[in-house]
């Protein structure tokens, strides 16, 4: 979604402006009025960045709102793309394309 250099400057613009409005509490004491948490910007982050991907959303008979977010750290290896295009693949093509390799 965004190159590592986007993300790393919307991550020091996040950072600038929280420290500008102290997130933990303002001059009367009470939370601020953002609310952002550590791990409330790096969910936001992780959903800029591409990393993490809203899976569901959930609501109950309470009116109760749930979202399930996915996402790996882990980084997908050339053989992972690979395996990936062939899996969009039928049978046929893949057998196809290994018998023609070798032939």
């Amino acid at each position: 979604m965004f190159t590592s250099d986007t993300t790393n400057a919307l991550l020091e613009k996040v950072l600038e402006s929280l420290e500008q409005c102290n997130i933990n509490e303002n001059s009367n004491g009470q939370d601020s009025p953002i609310g952002l948490t550590p791990s409330k910007i790096l969910i936001l982050i992780g959903i800029l960045g591409g990393v993490l991907s809203v899976n569901s959303v959930l609501i109950d008979k309470r009116q109760v709102i749930e979202i399930v977010l996915v996402g790996s750290l882990k980084r997908k290896t050339e053989m992972d793309k690979c395996l990936d295009r062939i899996g969009s693949k039928s049978f046929e093509e893949v057998m196809k394309g290994i018998v023609g390799h070798f032939v």
